[in-house]
Order: structure tokens, then sequence, then C-alpha cells
């Protein structure tokens, strides 16, 4: 793991500093002034941590904050998060805001769901969200509500319902356009509708009336159920292996440490007699069963390309992102009914 680190030298920067070296362990840490347009020593990081006070001071380098979280993922550290300013940064495509009155611990948070692919807000703007009011001028009943409830009779579009639930889901502009394969620009577009129907101003506020629509959570339930998960995107960061056909994976009755995301070739389930290709996922019922042991022996039956999966690492997964735990239960109830049919 790499870490830049940007902002001016001093006490805080060498704090931060040093709470991300403990964080990566045995990753590396680089401190930087800013962030410019090549990475510092032409080497591109899994993960950019910013001073967010100077880029309101600094254009060139709110913009190359813009560019660089394209390709990887970017942490803000705020002293004062105001809504407009993160809404801006979060449509920008940076990771997470995290502000400095923060713990250690909530930092280190904000970088795993960064890591994982998804997006962290300030808990003073989703506490705001959650138990202030929303105030409007001239209108005293406007001053004291709450985020409002969704009209049952709001009409929004099949797209604009899958937008709104992946936003829900933490998501940055860039993400979702990436996952529904449309532009960043169309993404905006249909936010800028779905806020005005749902009568909010920020994300955050979208992302409490969505978890209060059904329609929300009936899409981003059978998104699971019928196995739309990106996995692949959940393990963006993690370093794909190469193994050579022939090459035994694990054998029936060891112990498991790990899960498996096939990117290409075929992989072989002997006993069972199974060929999996990319795109799946094996090795998880021996990660999540009581002994921990593997079912059945799984083989490369070609040259294939895949990324490891710890079991640390899977049950962060489980526990991050609903969709993906909904999708493993499938996936083992699935295959475990599959045994017992061939079995009878």
């Amino acid at each position: 793991m790499y870490i830049l680190l940007t902002g001016p030298a001093g006490l805080f920067r060498e704090g931060v500093e040093a709470l991300l070296r403990g964080f990566a362990q045995d990753g590396e840490v680089f401190a930087s002034n800013c962030l410019t347009t090549s990475w510092p020593n032409d080497r591109k990081p899994d993960c950019v941590v910013m001073d967010g006070d100077c880029l309101r001071l600094a254009s060139d380098e709110l913009e190359a904050a813009r560019r660089h979280s394209r390709t990887t993922p970017v942490i803000v550290l705020l002293s004062n998060a105001q809504r407009q300013h993160v809404d801006e940064l979060i449509a920008a495509g940076v990771s997470g805001c995290v502000e400095k009155s923060a713990s250690s611990e909530l930092l280190f948070s904000a970088l795993r769901l960064a890591f994982a692919g998804g997006v962290y807000l300030p808990r003073s703007l989703v506490a705001a969200s959650l138990h202030e009011p929303l105030a409007a001028a001239g209108a005293e009943a406007d001053a004291l509500r709450g985020p409002p409830h969704p009209d049952p009779h709001l009409h929004l579009t099949p797209r604009q319902i899958e937008v709104l639930a992946l936003l829900a889901r933490g998501r940055s502009n860039k993400m979702i356009a990436r996952q529904l394969d449309v532009s960043e620009a169309t993404i905006k577009t249909h936010l800028t509708t779905i806020f005005k129907a749902l009568n909010v101003s920020s994300r955050g506020e979208a992302s409490i009336v969505a978890a209060r629509m059904e329609r929300i959570r009936d899409a981003q339930v059978d998104k699971a159920i019928n196995g739309h998960v990106m996995a692949g995107r959940l393990l963006a960061n993690m370093k794909s292996q190469h193994f050579r056909s022939g090459q035994v994976l694990f054998r029936k009755g060891d112990t498991s440490t790990e899960l498996f995301y096939v990117e290409k070739g075929t992989i072989r389930l002997s006993e069972l007699g199974i060929d999996m290709g990319a795109g799946t996922v094996l090795g998880e019922i021996g990660l999540f069963s009581p002994d921990h042991l593997r079912t059945s022996t799984a083989v490369c039956k070609t040259d294939c390309e895949m990324k490891t999966v710890s079991a640390p690492d899977a049950i962060r997964f489980y526990y991050q992102e609903p969709e993906f735990a909904l999708y493993l239960i499938q996936l083992i109830a699935g295959r475990l009914q599959a045994d017992k049919s061939r079995r009878a």
C-alpha cells in the first residue's frame, strides 16, 4: 500500500503522516507540499490524503484533486465541513471528507471505505441532515421541518431510481456513471431532476429520503438478488494474481483463509464437476462456514487472472456493502442447494 499525503509542512502534516504510517503498517507514506499535474516521483499512489483547507486558496490544486480523483481514491481533511463545499468535492469524485476534529479511527474508517469503492461523509453533516431543521427564508414551518418524507405519488423514471439507489449507497457521480455506463454529465442531469423532485438541496438529504423510499430499497435488493454486484469495483484496489493452468487453488478439507474473484480464465471444482469463469466468486462457503474448511478442490482449468480477498477483508465488505452481503448469502444458498440436488 502506498499513500500520498499532501499539505503544508508542519506539526499537523507530521501528525497525520504518523497516523497513516500506523494504518499502512508495511506500506509506504509519502508527504508532499501539494498535488500537481504529475504524481511525485512519477509513482501512482493507492490513495491520496489532502489537507483540504488549502484547496480554497489554490485553484490549481483543487483542479489537480478533481483530475486525480478519477483514477485514485482521494480523502480530503477539512477544519470546517460545510455542506456546499463537501457536496462539490463529492460531485468532483472525491472519495470522502473527514473533519480534522475527528478521531484517528474515523479517518481509518474513511480510508477503508475509499479502498472498498465507497464514499465517506462527515458525521456532522450526516447528523445535521438527520436532526437539524432545514431553514427556508420567510417560512417558519419550513424552517422547522427536517428532510422531507417521500411523496407516495412521486414519479421517478426507472433510470432515476437506479441513480438514486446508487447515491444512497454513497457512490460518487463518477462511480454511478461508470456502473450505469453513461457520462458524468448525464448523472448530473438526473441528480438535478431528482433533487428537485425530492425537494432537497444536497446528496446527504437525498440519501436520507431515499432510505425511506420502498422503491429504492426494492431496487437495491433486486440488484443483489439478481447478482448484479460489482465485485470487480469492490476489489479494484487489490492486486491481481496470475495462476497457471493445472495449478491447485485449494483442496477439499483445507483451512479456508480467503475467497477468489475470477477476472480471466476458468476454474474447475473437481468433486462437483463445475466450471467457473470470469466474473464469478469462489471459496466463499469455506470462508463463512463454522469450521472454515474447504468443501471442494479448485483447479485452474486454464491460465487465470484472479484477485484474492482475505478473510478480514471479506468480512469488511460483508458489513460495508449490504448488496454484496445479500449476494453472498444467495450465492452460498444456491450452491448448497445445487450440491444437495446432485447428491439426491
